[in-house]
């Protein structure tokens, strides 16, 4: 039995230095909805136009403009492996990646988990980071992680050869599909599984792929709260990003979860946020 409040503990930490570093740099993220709108019409954007952090998701919705206006988008395409490097180096990114480590981290650091899976490990940036945080507090939780591009068997190499004294399996996961029976074989149950800005790319249904195998569920995706699409919900539907709300998320979750909780609520109510990133469920 899982306990919940032991959980909700173990997310206060990250959370909270989440929400400091949010709310330091952020500020008024409003300007990114007229942006987008500039952009959706192809119209110039400046970069003096909203803060400087946000610049990274300007230069990424510039790219799909362009690119989708001549050709199909293909995740492999240089420029656009260039342009996601980018914006996963960017701070805003690497705030979201630091919060994702410490709370799984402190999850396994404080309840005895069977397995960890990641889902959209892609080139394994993040699994590196979660690596080196199993190591410092010598944790040899059996770790699997899965990509829908094969290029995931590379990533699992390059991490078993930094960590060697860690169990790392890797798998080819469409979340469109049920997980592969290899990998379900390799599962020890209690599961916390996490993922990361993959889910709207196989629509609700992949939640529901995803439910049975996991006990708890770290989901940092931006769901929207007010049922509202904006510019930048348009501008990602071109490369097949479905726009999620919040609510039709949860319902979801509940077909596999008895307890949801938004994890960012502070950072939402303080710096207004239409949506929010980080949900946590449990069996």
């Amino acid at each position: 039995m899982i306990n919940r409040e032991t959980i909700l503990e173990c997310i206060k930490g990250p959370m909270e230095h989440y929400h400091q570093k949010m709310n330091n740099t952020i500020g008024d993220w409003k300007p990114l909805i007229g942006v987008s709108e500039k952009l959706l019409a192809g119209k110039e954007v400046k970069d003096d136009e909203l803060p400087s952090v946000l610049l990274p998701l300007v230069e990424m919705m510039s790219l799909i403009m362009q690119i989708t206006k001549e050709s199909e988008w293909d995740w492999s395409n240089p420029a656009i492996q260039e342009a996601y490097k980018h914006l996963a180096e960017s701070h805003l990114y690497k705030n979201f990646a630091a919060a994702t480590v410490g709370i799984v981290s402190s999850i396994i650091r404080t309840v005895k988990i069977g397995t960890i899976v990641e889902v959209g490990t892609g080139p394994g940036q993040v699994t590196a980071s979660l690596c080196e945080k199993m190591t410092k507090h010598n944790i040899t939780t059996p770790l699997v992680i899965s990509d829908k591009s094969p290029s995931i068997s590379h990533t699992g190499e390059n991490l078993r050869k930094s960590f060697p004294h860690l169990k790392i399996n890797d798998f080819v996961w469409d979340l469109r599909e049920n997980p592969p029976s290899e990998m379900i074989e390799k599962l020890t149950r209690p599961v916390l599984l996490f993922e990361r800005f993959c889910i709207p790319y196989g629509g609700y249904d992949a939640i529901d792929s995803i439910g049975p195998i996991a006990d708890i569920l770290i989901m940092i995706e931006d769901l929207n709260l007010t049922g509202k699409k904006e510019a930048y919900d348009i501008i990602y539907e071109k490369i097949g990003a479905q726009f999620f709300t919040y609510r039709e998320a949860k319902e979801h979750l509940e077909k596999h979860f008895s307890f949801i909780y938004t994890c960012d609520r502070k950072t939402i109510e303080a710096l207004n946020f239409p949506v929010t990133d980080f949900t946590l469920a449990i069996k």
